[in-house]
């Protein structure tokens, strides 16, 4: 039997998602690897994740906040399908573990389970509903292997769909890339980037990403928000709920508690910093 070994990234994988990322470094080991040539128009990377935890007490990390991936995972204790999550998640890293995993490019899963993704955000599915083959005996088999063949094992699982090219879920990774570069705020900027109606903006990330673009241009705003809050030693509010397009302050405060479960300032503080809001 031939057993595919990816080669590891070059470059350690910074995700913009974590909201503690000394914290998340200090408790996990994190390595990704890059997808075959075949895969790459629809894989972000693969990835493995290890943890040990001798303290006696669960790591309980609240610091990753969803972008718009979807996520194939194995695991001893758990496998599926993890679509994209709205709001901020919990994760919990008791005693020693490993994940095994691939990453979707935004909007590519779409090529996987060829049908609209409305309605399966928030949404953890069985790994059979879209991989006939990946029951109980290959996900065992799989595990048992070391980092990098498990992860050409799962390559291989993927592969065998034979997912077929879309040029929506290119449209979609220019859209996402102008976002988070180009300072686009607004549906209207978008659309008009884009050269695309309101309408078929949204229902082109409903349909591919399972939540509409306006959730997209939110949660650029408050991943973008959350980095500067960790990086300036004085922030200032004001300013920054200006700079992120909010029309006061109050509007920025009010949003980014929705989302964090907290303010600015008490993000802040969490981190070790005292400031005033």
């Amino acid at each position: 039997m031939i057993i595919t070994v990816l080669q590891k990234s070059a470059d350690i994988y910074q995700t913009g998602g974590k909201l503690d990322p000394s914290g998340f470094e200090q408790q996990i080991t994190f390595q990704t690897y890059v997808p075959p040539v075949d895969l790459a128009p629809f894989i972000n990377h693969f990835w493995t994740i290890r943890w040990n935890n001798t303290t006696g007490q669960p790591y309980i990390s609240e610091q990753v906040m969803h972008r718009p991936y979807v996520d194939v995972y194995l695991s001893a204790h758990e496998s599926g399908i993890q679509c994209t999550f709205r709001d901020k998640r919990d994760y919990e890293a008791a005693d020693d573990g490993r994940i095994i995993g691939a990453r979707f490019k935004p909007g590519a899963f779409h090529a996987f389970w060829r049908r609209s993704l409305a309605g399966l955000h928030n949404e953890t599915i069985a790994l059979q509903q879209v991989f006939a083959e990946a029951g109980q005996t290959f996900i065992e088999n799989t595990l048992s292997l070391p980092d990098d063949a498990a992860v050409g094992a799962l390559a291989e699982m993927l592969q065998a769909q034979n997912p077929q090219y879309d040029p929506n879920i290119e449209i979609i990774n220019r859209i996402i890339a102008a976002i988070e570069t180009e300072r686009l705020q607004t549906v209207g900027d978008v659309a008009q980037w884009v050269g695309k109606s309101d309408r078929w903006l949204q229902q082109l990330f409903q349909d591919y990403i399972g939540i509409g673009i306006k959730w997209q241009l939110q949660r650029n705003k408050l991943l973008d928000a959350a980095k500067f809050i960790r990086e300036c030693d004085q922030p200032d509010w004001a300013d920054m709920a200006y700079d992120l397009g909010y029309s006061s302050q109050q509007h920025f405060i009010t949003d980014f508690k929705r989302v964090f479960g907290k303010t600015p300032l008490q993000y802040k503080k969490e981190l070790g910093f005292q400031a005033s809001e």
